[in-house]
């Protein structure tokens, strides 16, 4: 390593500072102001193939694929001019360019350093090919089960239609004919078909929000939550509630999909209220910086603190069917359905004091009056 605006007093500290950085699992580069490269660590050579004797004094674009490559200097230029930094100081994922002429995948993080009045960069990089191998597999074979279990529902239904029917010619044609044994096996035949259907079809809808992908549509969620109530009106009567929902912006994104979010969320505030107190609910949004926050609040049973997590996992039930009918998978698509928008969804909730779920969107799905 040598810089020449460095006295050769420390050169010492300097060869102890090399030694340190050659022996670093990740690629360090050193630049100036122009991109010419001052120096690379050993790992930085076993990552593109060069030696630093044949980096030295290179513009560091010889490290970059297209488009990177001929976008590098006009980059450089307006960083200089004082315009935005897309890599300076944030990390980020990119493609280098390796000796051999293969493009690989990388994380760079790269940080502006100033010495006596002398501007450097300073570069880390790693190789995450392997990483990236291995999601694709992942995605790969997560495509693969959504797509068995769409295929797997679909398919269930038809016998599950014949168990349902022949049920029901032998409640009708031959109930006279059955003991009261008979009979219960006949009601047991009944409820399991009845319960398997409804599991088939969230399984299938489930499925369908990575194998159906809709256009995004312009719509208002103030809308959408109000039909929503106007379809449960009469369990909201039964259940005695006083519901507050606050304006509401307007979304691009999936009507249907955030219909069907609202619906979970409002029909659990709804399955899970306290019998003995009339039910509580609260629609409202918050706003940060990158996201936007809608709210679904209630004063109902509420939940443990252990379980706030595990409520959005494919078929978890924290209560036993007779007490509280459903299959396990409603919150699990209200999940896959906000995380499929890059948001996320959690909980806040304690034991008899009712639950509030939160979803934030992205702010370029909210849109601007």
């Amino acid at each position: 390593m040598s810089y020449s605006t460095l006295s050769e007093s420390e050169d010492q500290a300097l060869s102890v500072l090399r030694a340190i950085l050659d022996n670093t699992v990740d690629g360090l580069i050193t630049i100036d102001d122009t991109g010419r490269i001052l120096s690379v660590n050993k790992a930085c050579e076993a990552i593109f193939g060069y030696t630093e004797a044949e980096l030295a004094q290179q513009n560091v674009k010889i490290l970059m694929p297209d488009p990177y490559r001929s976008g590098h200097d006009g980059y450089m230029a307006n960083y200089h001019a004082g315009g935005e930094a897309r890599v300076i100081g944030i990390g980020r994922e990119v493609e280098g360019l390796r000796k051999d002429g293969s493009v690989f995948p990388l994380d760079l993080s790269v940080a502006r350093v100033e010495v006596r009045g002398q501007v450097f960069y300073s570069g880390i990089v790693r190789d995450i090919t392997v990483r990236k191998r291995a999601e694709e597999e992942i995605l790969a074979k997560s495509a693969a089960l959504e797509r068995f279990a769409y295929v797997a529902s679909h398919d269930l239904k038809e016998p599950l239609r014949a168990i349902e029917a022949i049920s029901e010619i032998l409640a009708l044609d031959y109930a006279d004919k059955l003991d009261e044994e008979g009979l219960t096996y006949l009601h047991h035949l009944t409820e399991s078909a009845q319960r398997m259907r409804l599991v088939v079809t969230d399984v299938l809808e489930y499925s369908r929000l990575d194998i159906e992908q809709e256009a995004p549509e312009d719509f208002s969620a103030g809308d959408v939550v109000q039909d929503v109530l106007k379809e449960v009106t009469l369990e909201l009567e039964q259940a005695g509630a006083v519901t507050d929902v606050a304006s509401l912006p307007d979304i691009s994104g999936s009507r249907i999909r955030f219909y069907r979010l609202m619906q979970n969320l409002i029909a659990n505030s709804i399955k899970y209220r306290r019998k003995s107190v009339p039910l509580k609910l609260s629609i409202y949004t918050s706003q940060g910086d990158d996201e936007y926050t809608i709210s679904v609040a209630d004063n109902g049973i509420g939940m443990e603190v252990e379980y706030h997590v595990a409520i959005f996992d494919m078929f978890k039930r924290l209560h036993a069917r007779h007490e509280y009918a459903g299959t396990g998978i409603g919150l699990a698509i209200c999940k896959k359905i906000v995380e499929g928008w890059e948001g996320r969804i959690w909980v806040e909730s304690a034991r008899d004091s009712g639950s509030t779920f939160h979803f934030s969107l992205p702010k370029r799905m909210i849109v601007e009056a």
